[in-house]
């Protein structure tokens, strides 16, 4: 379990600037029922298979959807036109809960033409945009290019989630473009680390290792840079980025959210509620999860067992 470094009352002080996840409600004769939980996280499902995530939502386990292109072709979608077909059901289904679409085109104007055409699919629309990588993609691109797409949506009253966040840098200039969620991709950052890591050096070297020669050597050469912050195992570098970001953020009352995404297990979304995301969006598989417990069942099949002596 990731455990933070500090605690941060600033985090207590963000939260509550934010608006209630869980409102109050009206049960008649004039009286109230108050949520005990008002500003708990939220969970969205990954996915975009109607079949899988309705259960989810009928049941209250999730109250928002995040797909992407990969995911509408594992629901049918064959064509860009049965695609938006399948994204407006998704939006009339969720409906007035969030609903993340994602951009194909990647220059500037197409980008915010198709954030116009797919906001138009429902009011709880929002718009994925990648925060980098363009020029990975087309070395002539502006590196500046999502950044500067999700300016004018800002400024169009579109709402944008910021995606492929990999350090605290890219989360607070997606926020200050106007972004109402930034997502860290968690579960590709030990995906990398594994896959790149010097064995030589300490875990996670790949994605913050440093040099500087004038001053020290070894081990001491290593420093916290813009990528993630150091101190922790190769399986916690996405908790410890939601904990620097949440806590940049803290410090600034910045209110973006922090959307949690590429979440493998249930362990991992505990590690980013430790941590202090304010969204996570999991697959429809491991949602499926959450209610279940090997001590659990065994209490189960206990009650029933004796429950048997009040039925005769």
């Amino acid at each position: 379990m990731f455990t933070p470094p500090v605690g941060n009352a600033a985090l207590f002080h963000r939260r509550g600037l934010m608006a209630p996840v869980n409102a109050d409600r009206e049960v008649g004769d004039g009286r109230t029922v108050k949520h005990p939980s008002p500003f708990a996280p939220r969970f969205f499902a990954d996915s975009a298979t109607r079949a899988d995530v309705e259960p989810l939502l009928r049941a209250g386990i999730i109250d928002g959807l995040t797909t992407n292109p990969t995911l509408l072709k594992k629901a049918g979608a064959d064509s860009w036109s049965r695609a938006k077909d399948i994204m407006r059901e998704l939006c009339a289904l969720f409906r007035p809960h969030p609903v993340s679409l994602e951009l194909t085109a990647l220059d500037e104007e197409g980008m915010v033409r198709q954030s116009a055409e797919l906001a138009a699919l429902g009011d709880n629309a929002i718009i994925k945009v990648p925060v980098g990588g363009y020029r990975a993609v087309n070395p002539e691109a502006d590196p500046y290019t999502g950044l500067k797409v999700i300016r004018r949506l800002w400024e169009q009253g579109i709402r944008v989630n910021t995606t492929l966040v990999f350090n605290t840098a890219q989360a607070l200039w997606a926020a200050n473009a106007g972004a109402v969620y930034v997502s860290p991709f968690l579960g590709r950052l030990a995906d990398y680390a594994y896959s790149h890591d010097d064995p030589r050096r300490s875990p996670g070297n790949s994605l913050y290792w440093a040099e500087d020669r004038a001053k020290s050597t070894g081990t001491e050469a290593m420093h916290n840079t813009a990528y993630v912050a150091t101190g922790g195992p190769v399986k916690d570098a996405g908790a410890r980025l939601i904990f620097e970001i949440a806590t940049v953020f803290a410090n600034y009352r910045i209110t973006t959210e922090i959307l949690a995404a590429s979440i493998r297990n249930p362990v991992q979304m505990m590690d980013c509620l430790v941590a202090g995301a304010d969204i996570l969006t999991v697959p429809a598989g491991v949602l499926g999860t959450v209610a279940d417990h090997p001590l659990s069942d065994e209490g189960m099949k206990a009650f029933a067992k004796d429950a048997q002596a009040f039925t005769r």
